[in-house]
């Protein structure tokens, strides 16, 4: 299980009757490649999948690469509109973008670009003006609402940040949006560079373009996922073949300061969070659910979150 996107369910994006009649909420799932800190994954069965987001009941498949467009992996999610799912593909032969009806009734390439989408794809997140962030190994490029690139120069959006964001830039695992714009990213390479950093919220061009880091709490921990919730506190899971780094914490941001602190271990217990691979958040519960990307678990997991 690789990604989650939670959203509120609308009689006008259901595709079956058990959708329609849904009072809690559709949470689409993307299997595919997933990264996981390093433990052992299984391989993605490249479907949309669409669950009841309270009781975890199967709904249905909302789109099945498999029968369609073999070696396609979505590894990415993210709601477009309501009636609309962007999908980050990966596949050597062909990386983009896809974009799929909530109703299972139409898919179509939203978005190719050999010259930026040339490393393995990591993530995706939409801005408020409908431009996307995607990011890939050692770069984050962004994407105009037109689906034009937006570079820094010849280099994409963000590009090996130097300074306290990285010596260097290998697997920029996961992103997340202030409501600034300023955006979040989780490294997962080596320590030192297993972090999160915080860039400009017009990307990397200059040394002052990187804001903070947030070191992993401990070297052996490298973050999956980040998912800044609704409370205002940022979330960060943590994977690991180490068991005893796989966990969940939580920090205070400053959006304004650009100060992350107060890190919590928020939760930790190796039979339940093991290889996380994605964050999203419950919009009418505020609960957090985590996909665990250990081969041994490919399961969803959902928690309260108490902010104080």
């Amino acid at each position: 299980l690789l990604a989650a996107s939670c959203a509120e369910n609308e009689d006008s994006n259901s595709f079956t009757d058990q959708v329609k009649n849904s009072q809690s909420g559709i949470l689409y799932v993307a299997s595919g490649s997933c990264y996981a800190g390093g433990v052992a994954t299984s391989v993605g069965v490249a479907t949309i999948t669409a669950f009841d987001a309270q009781t975890g009941e199967f709904l249905g498949v909302v789109a099945d690469y498999n029968s369609f467009s073999v070696g396609d992996m979505p590894v990415g999610i993210v709601d477009f509109d309501a009636d609309n799912l962007l999908i980050l593909v990966e596949n050597a032969a062909g990386r983009r973008i896809d974009i799929i009806r909530k109703d299972a009734t139409s898919i179509s390439t939203y978005l190719t670009n050999t010259t930026a989408l040339s490393a393995v794809l990591r993530s995706i997140q939409k801005l408020a003006d409908n431009s996307v962030l995607v990011s890939k190994s050692s770069a984050v490029e962004r994407f105009s609402a037109s689906k034009a690139r937006i570079t820094q120069g010849v280099n994409p959006y963000i590009n090996a940040p130097a300074g306290a964001c990285a010596t260097s830039t290998t697997l920029i695992s996961s992103m997340a949006l202030l409501t600034n714009e300023k955006i979040l990213f989780s490294h997962a390479a080596a320590t030192p560079n297993n972090k999160i950093a915080l860039i400009s919220s017009t990307g990397y061009a200059a040394g002052g373009d990187c804001l903070t880091t947030q070191a992993a709490p401990t070297t052996t921990a490298l973050p999956t996922s980040l998912l800044y919730h609704s409370s205002g506190k940022l979330l960060a899971a943590y994977g690991s073949t180490t068991g005893v780094s796989n966990f969940v914490y939580s920090y205070d941001i400053n959006e304004t300061t650009n100060a992350i602190s107060s890190p919590v271990n928020a939760y930790t217990n190796l039979g339940v969070i093991n290889g996380p691979s994605a964050m999203t958040e419950d919009p009418t519960t505020s609960d957090v659910l985590i996909a665990n990307g250990n081969s041994a678990f490919n399961n969803i997991e959902r928690f309260t979150f108490d902010p104080i």
